[in-house]
């Protein structure tokens, strides 16, 4: 695997992991539970699409992993196919970003797309 860029990453997974194994696997390495918002599926008034449940970790250098448990709905970006969404955002520690990156892939195949690499998605879309 190639050394991955020390930018803000997204990734999307084919998968919808239980945030309870997502906790567990971020807290072996070192990340806490900081914020969480429950999925809302029902918000006929606003005539929303339904939103996915969020998770928001970090760990002790500042690194944050974010997971929404499904779909981005009505994202304007073209993304791939997936059932559910990572992005990781680098803190003090450089090399946190890549061993957390390599454990999620390691655990959900996870395909990691940096900043840049935005216009890469229409051809995976």
């Amino acid at each position: 695997m190639p050394t991955l860029p020390t930018t803000d990453l997204t990734a999307f997974c084919a998968t919808c992991p239980p945030a309870e194994e997502v906790t567990a696997a971020l807290a072996r390495l070192g990340f806490a539970l900081v914020f969480q918002m429950n999925a809302d599926d029902d918000q006929p008034y606003l005539h929303l699409a339904p939103l996915s449940a969020q998770f928001h970790y970090r760990d002790h250098c500042g690194t944050e992993v974010i997971y929404l448990a499904g779909v981005d709905q009505g994202d304007e970006q073209p993304a791939p196919q997936h059932a559910s969404r990572f992005w990781l955002y680098a803190g003090a520690d450089e090399h946190a970003c890549e061993r957390v990156a390599r454990a999620l892939t390691a655990t959900w195949a996870l395909i990691w797309w940096g900043e840049n690499d935005a216009l890469g998605l229409d051809s995976v879309a």
